[in-house]
């Protein structure tokens, strides 16, 4: 195993125990047997290496889905099966990728939503990224304020928190950025 998928799993892991302020670059070297010159030959510092975690930090089936109520169910698993990394992420400096992980995944997704729906109304790339921006900055900021503010969290206080948006509003977004398109 590389280097940086060793250590990038193993922060992980020890995220899911500590924060990461209690982490040193010492003591994750040691665990993944390496020296301390080999990891900052690959990272500036751990909130480097946290980055990169969250780059390379995939959502089973995220791809498969067809609608943003199956998106939030994906990130709602995945939130319980790393509950203790994600909350030691927004205990940490590095609380922000959290968020980039999440945005980027929604950009994503908004991206395939926006081409099938809006197929027939010949929508510019510009207009769909517009659109994608928009709502995934939406939905990002607000799974994360709610992970990261809420002590109870359920799955029901996280769709009641990202359902802020009605679907009809969103086709309206889209219907009116295609008729701003063919002024």
């Amino acid at each position: 195993m590389k280097s940086e998928h060793l250590l990038a799993r193993t922060l992980k892991e020890m995220m899911s125990k500590q924060s990461l302020d209690k982490i040193s670059v010492l003591e994750l070297s040691k665990k993944c047997n390496i020296s301390r010159k080999t990891f900052y030959y690959h990272y500036h510092d751990l909130y480097d290496l946290l980055a990169q975690v969250y780059l390379d930090e995939k959502i089973p089936n995220a791809e498969k889905t067809k609608g943003i109520n199956e998106l939030v169910d994906l990130v709602w698993d995945y939130y319980l099966k790393n509950q203790k990394f994600i909350d030691a992420t927004f205990a940490s400096a590095g609380k922000d990728l959290f968020f980039e992980f999440i945005y980027n995944l929604f950009y994503q997704r908004g991206m395939v939503y926006l081409s099938k729906y809006s197929g027939s109304m010949k929508l510019t790339l510009d207009s769909k990224k517009s659109l994608a921006r928009f709502y995934a900055s939406g939905y990002a900021h607000s799974i994360t304020y709610y992970l990261s503010t809420y002590k109870n969290k359920t799955y029901r206080g996280l769709v009641k928190c990202v359902n802020f948006i009605d679907p009809e509003v969103v086709i309206s977004s889209i219907n009116n950025a295609a008729k701003l398109e063919k002024k």
